[in-house]
């Protein structure tokens, strides 16, 4: 009994109940991850190599309903950073996040058949995911953030009174817009940099330096300490206050704009799904007129509390496309 780890086993059955592991229930239908399809037993699709230069590059929605439920890259989770007196370094930047690639597949495999093709799990284990974090260095508070008519929430509010008194060391509750942003742009970077082929495990020092580039820090490039200071800037939102969609994308491409040496550009459409050929070239192409590496961000209303049904079909073709890096809001 001595060497029974009661914590660990009690989370084991809290998991259970209430966060349990997916599990492949439908094994005849095929499963996609970002324009690669998978079937049990089968070899993953064809993927472009590292070494083959990127075309017109993530081309497929980047954002839903503001009230749309979010994907994977913001679950409440927390992780302390070891570090706050100096920038993040490419050596110590994957293990200053929480578990970015989080490993299911040793996980998945004791749940009941039919399970998960391996192929899958190696490509599902391979994107990078950015989540909630706590004891950053501080984000400073804005007059607003603590007034009353502010659009924070009260929980937040409370937290910034009584716990993060000298401003804010934690996103829990404001910033889930701004992680899955943030992963929607790494995971593209990691497309272009590493190519769709690429699995963890191999290039490490090239992994870690894209993940440092999103490090809780003031001085990296893409940092939430970015996403917060260019909202309050340009987007009209102050420290703690919840970004929308709109908001993100607008981050995404100014902070993008103004780091060139990553090799993306960034086209944004606000009001609908059409992208217009002169204004998208505008944005993409050089002086040569050749095409460069651009992220397309649609700002598409897909529903109010939850993805309305009849989208579904089209955003199963979308998430389908070998350009896709997915959907965030």
């Amino acid at each position: 009994m001595n060497n029974v780890d009661l914590g660990n086993q009690y989370k084991k059955i809290i998991q259970f109940f209430w966060d349990p592991e997916p599990k492949n229930d439908d094994s005849e239908q095929p499963i996609w991850c970002l324009g690669c399809e998978y079937r049990q037993a089968e070899t993953p699709c064809p993927a472009q190599s590292s070494g083959e230069p990127a075309d017109i590059t993530n081309r497929d929605l980047a954002s839903t309903s503001t009230s749309t439920t979010t994907t994977s890259t913001t679950t409440d989770t927390t992780e302390k950073r070891t570090s706050t007196d100096g920038p993040p370094t490419p050596g110590s930047a994957i293990s200053s996040f929480v578990n970015l690639a989080s490993p299911i597949s040793s996980s998945m495999a004791e749940s009941s058949t039919p399970a998960w093709p391996p192929q899958f799990l190696d490509d599902f284990e391979s994107k990078l995911w950015i989540t909630y974090r706590s004891q950053f260095p501080p984000i400073p508070k804005t007059p607003k953030t603590g007034s009353g008519d502010s659009s924070i929430s009260l929980g937040v509010r409370l937290r910034s009174q009584l716990i993060d008194t000298q401003g804010f060391t934690s996103d829990t509750g404001w910033g889930c817009m701004i992680r899955s942003g943030q992963a929607l742009l790494a995971n593209t970077l990691l497309f272009i940099r590493l190519g769709r082929d690429w699995r963890r495990g191999s290039k490490l020092q090239e992994e870690s330096e894209l993940v440092s580039l999103f490090a809780d820090h003031p001085r990296a490039p893409f940092s939430i300490h970015r996403f917060v200071h260019h909202g309050a800037t340009a987007c009209g939102k102050c420290p703690g206050e919840w970004f929308g969609p709109s908001a993100a994308s607008q981050c995404i491409q100014a902070l993008v704009k103004s780091n060139p040496q990553v090799g993306l550009r960034v086209y944004i459409t606000s009001d609908g799904s059409d992208i217009y050929e002169k204004q998208f070239k505008e944005v993409a192409c050089d002086e040569s007129g050749g095409i460069q590496p651009t992220l397309i961000l649609l700002g598409v209303r897909l529903g109010i509390d939850r993805v309305t049904p009849v989208y579904w079909d089209s955003l199963k073709a979308l998430l389908r496309f070998p350009q896709s890096v997915g959907i965030a809001g």
